[in-house]
């Protein structure tokens, strides 16, 4: 029996607000392999004005091509974020408007399906002005790191980066179909992939962006989605931040790159990332955050075209650094840490896409033992046998530990050795004393059966009975009668 309409609405509302800031959650993995957009054959449903008299929505383009309705949501993920050709970009499962091109599942069958690029391409509706052209001198660090030699393992597909700064402009034409709606937390409602402010585009971009000539030639991970949460243009308060990263964690996020500056030695935030860490999320921070070492955390600081540091931060405040002083993205080319910061996400992201069985605290080990002279390189962290670099971190210290495993087991031998001595040690006397006692016991009854077998000693002898009835021995002893 098919659901009624209101209740399949009813169960899908909530899905429908995650989607707009988590655009997956509990969606199969496979799902989101497929880049939106992207210019390969695949299956697409052109939306008609209606259907058998009704406006189309979700629910019935996924009951009749996919037989259950149950499914929107995985045609929702396929197509959240990508902007159609009128402009527009799908939020809402029940509001689709004629003549959009809605991607679906790979099984899906039935009249009106068509395969093949999509013939129309989105993008070109950003209302912000982006400089499409970037100056050749501001590419050397996509150069420099060349992520593109990765990408005939792997793109970053199937991956989802929370980008937490001041939203993301999913308009814009280096970005189509990889952005999702994402929320903004700054305004408490709404979605966070509008607005031209802020630095939170132009990190996309480094992340997963693709400048529309020769491909992808802004983002390090051009297959990965990025969710942009927006939580204000300037520094971040600590509360803030955290909200920002248990939202990134609840949609499914597996890299969280918090751009806008912020106090990461605050006891909340800290205890944010470790939740997040412990959630199987890879978090990326510039190092000017002042956050402490953790595996599963990535302190990045920033270098200029020369390779030098292009900060002072303390040597024990980074874990690596990447480009990060007038390097190209979506708009003018930016200087700062959080620029490294991006960099380091699209790095994590290639790793966690090629090497899926990974836990958040072995990719950064992964990306910290592929880094060349300290500076994160994609192509080694993807292509590195795993083996070589998943060392256990005390291994340095082995032959110490091995030494103290064996005094320390050496002490409890002797340990209980000499508490079972005392223990022991008045049992031990009075069975000892009991044996002495009963072989000088036995002795003393040897000696009286030798003494009693010797006839010969007179004072043993029995007296003479002097005649038959030996009457006359008794006399003699009693002496005369009187």
């Amino acid at each position: 029996m098919r659901r009624e309409p209101a209740m399949m609405f009813r169960k899908l509302t909530l899905a429908v607000v995650l989607t707009a800031a988590m655009t997956g959650v509990g969606f199969p993995s496979g799902v989101a392999a497929a880049a939106p957009g992207a210019a390969v054959d695949q299956l697409y449903y052109t939306v008609a004005p209606s259907y058998q008299g009704a406006p189309e929505n979700l629910w019935q383009i996924a009951d009749r091509f996919l037989g259950d309705a149950g499914r929107a949501g995985e045609i929702l993920e396929l197509n959240s974020g990508r902007v159609q050709p009128d402009g527009g970009r799908l939020a809402d499962p029940s509001r689709l408007a004629a003549g959009w091109q809605l991607v679906l599942p790979w099984d899906a069958v039935g009249a009106g399906l068509q395969r093949g690029p999509l013939p129309a391409k989105a993008g070109g509706s950003s209302r912000c002005g982006w400089d499409a052209s970037a100056p050749a001198a501001a590419l050397w660090g996509q150069t420099l790191l060349t992520p593109n030699r990765a990408w005939s393992t792997t793109d970053g597909s199937g991956v989802k980066v929370a980008v937490i700064d001041s939203g993301v402009d999913g308009a814009a034409d280096a970005l189509t179909g990889r952005v999702t709606a994402g929320v903004d937390i700054a305004a408490g409602s709404g979605g966070g992939d509008t607005g031209c402010e802020g630095t939170g585009t132009s990190l996309a971009g480094i992340v997963a962006g693709d400048d529309g000539e020769n491909g992808a030639r802004f983002g390090v991970a051009p297959g990965a989605r990025i969710v942009p949460i927006r939580a204000g243009d300037a520094r971040l308060s600590a509360a803030l931040a955290a909200t920002g990263i248990e939202v990134a964690a609840d949609t499914g996020a597996q890299v969280v790159l918090v751009g806008i500056g912020v106090d990461a030695a605050d006891p909340v935030l800290r205890a944010a990332i470790s939740d997040a860490i412990a959630r199987d999320v890879v978090v990326v921070l510039p190092a000017s955050a002042a956050a402490e070492a953790a595996d599963g955390l990535l302190r990045v600081g920033a270098v200029t075209a020369d390779r030098q540091p292009a900060d002072d931060h303390p040597v024990e405040a980074v874990d690596l650094r990447a480009p990060g002083v007038a390097v190209a993205s979506i708009g003018r080319p930016g200087t700062g840490a959080e620029y490294a910061a991006a960099f380091v996400a699209g790095t994590v992201a290639l790793v966690r896409s090629a090497h899926p069985e990974l836990g958040a605290a072995d990719v950064t080990r992964q990306v910290l033992a592929t880094a060349v002279e300290g500076m994160v390189s994609p192509v080694a962290a993807v292509a590195t046998s795993l083996p070589a670099v998943d060392t256990d971190p005390q291994t340095p210290e082995g032959g110490l530990a091995t030494l103290s495993r064996v005094l320390f087991w050496i002490a409890v031998v002797l340990g209980v050795l000499t508490l079972l001595t005392l223990l022991l040690q008045r049992p031990a006397r009075l069975l000892g004393e009991m044996i002495t006692r009963r072989r000088a016991h036995r002795q003393a009854l040897a000696a009286r059966a030798r003494i009693s077998d010797d006839n010969d000693d007179p004072f043993w002898k029995p007296p003479n009975s002097g005649g038959p009835s030996g009457r006359g021995e008794v006399a003699e002893l009693r002496g005369p009668v009187r």
